[in-house]
């Protein structure tokens, strides 16, 4: 720790990344401060001066050359939030160079990667997390479920995760999408690809309840509503059958299907089917319904560098208004209950619930349903 006993924070990525909320969420905790934003001297020049101007907004200063900043003493963590392309490089290396790593989910874009990431934890010794929806009062609300054996054995878990953004109807009606087995490519500005960007909620979550390896995945991806998607190549939706250890059964629905489709954020759901009982959780289910003499909620004009509603910072730029129809009841520390959960683990020397071992699971299972999209064919993880 630094002479005033707090965790020094270096943070990778910028504006119209996750970075903009994952700043706050660490200097907010008192354990720790912020000490200056860094990148690869060669990464993109777009990324570059979209971090340069985060770090000027938050009055830090910029370190072009990652591995000087690296090497200083007042780093004791790096939020990792690059390009899903070259995270499994960033990841290693800042693992490499002793710092506890906070990862943007999904941890990298395939399992050779994940696996450059775990290699490096396991030698230096450091504790990573990849942001969920674990430590929300929803899902310890359902672990809580599983593990009271109110359903008796569990043998089947299904989890809905769908983001309400963007303007559906636009994409092409009636044209089948062709999925390739490997993702080369996540970053767009207008689109990224579904079943990995939200599926990843999902999947983990499915992990993190159950404790069970996948040893089976089927999977299948489409693209149903956006224009922005089908000019990228990529599926704004995706569903797996997932046969996991012991006989259990999972299945995932994920992707994004428009503003207005949910009154809120979008459907998070999970329902437990055991041998005595069935059990069904709704993130949305404790919440006021409000009801007053004001206008509905209108989609935004969607932004030209951010179609899909995904930053922060691009929504105060259209001055989207928020949804008010339904106000959560007792979630309101769910975000800063995901980054407290990380110092904790790092002052106790204990691992994290979803550390950057048991994601890689979570983006070797997702790069399987693509494969088994592509093929239809049902595919083996050894």
């Amino acid at each position: 720790m630094q002479k005033n006993g707090k965790y020094g924070v270096l943070l990778l990525g910028g504006h119209r990344t996750h970075q903009e909320n994952y700043a706050q969420s660490f200097a907010n905790d008192r354990r720790c401060q912020l000490v200056a934003f860094a990148d690869e001297p060669d990464a993109p020049e777009e990324r570059i001066k979209l971090a340069r101007s985060l770090a000027e907004e938050l009055n830090l200063p910029f370190i072009p050359d990652l591995d000087e900043a690296l090497a200083r003493d007042d780093v004791h963590i790096v939020s990792l939030c690059t390009e899903v392309e070259r995270r499994g490089r960033v990841g290693t290396k800042c693992a490499e160079a002793g710092k506890h790593v906070y990862l943007d989910k999904p941890m990298a874009l395939n399992p050779e990667d994940t696996n450059k990431i775990v290699d490096a934890v396991t030698k230096s010794g450091v504790r990573t997390q990849m942001f969920s929806n674990i430590y929300s009062t929803w899902a310890r609300t359902v672990k809580q479920g599983l593990d009271s054996g109110h359903i008796g054995k569990l043998k089947a878990i299904h989890c809905d995760v769908m983001f309400a953004k963007g303007h559906p109807g636009t994409a092409p009606v009636g044209k089948k999408r062709i999925q390739k087995p490997n993702l080369e490519r996540y970053s767009f500005v207008e689109a990224k690809p579904e079943m990995f960007d939200i599926g990843v909620y999902a999947v983990s979550m499915v992990n993190w309840l159950t404790q069970k390896r996948v040893k089976n995945v089927f999977g299948g991806t489409a693209n149903y509503f956006f224009k922005e998607h089908h000019g990228c190549d990529l599926e704004d939706f995706g569903a797996l059958v997932l046969t996991l250890e012991g006989d259990v059964t999972a299945t995932i629905a994920a992707g994004r299907y428009g503003w207005q489709s949910h009154a809120q954020g979008g459907i998070r759901k999970v329902h437990l089917v055991g041998t005595d009982a069935t059990l069904t959780f709704d993130a949305s289910s404790n919440r006021l319904e409000v009801f007053a003499a004001e206008s509905a909620f209108e989609p935004p004009t969607p932004h030209p560098l951010d179609p899909m509603g995904m930053w922060s910072s691009t929504q105060a730029e259209i001055k989207m208004q928020p949804k008010q129809h339904w106000i959560d009841v007792g979630s309101g520390n769910d975000g800063q209950n995901e980054f407290g959960a990380f110092i904790d683990c790092i002052e106790n020397g204990v691992e994290s619930e979803m550390n950057a071992e048991f994601a890689a699971h979570s983006v070797e299972i997702i790069c399987a349903g693509y494969r088994s999209a592509a093929s239809g064919e049902v595919i083996s993880l050894s």
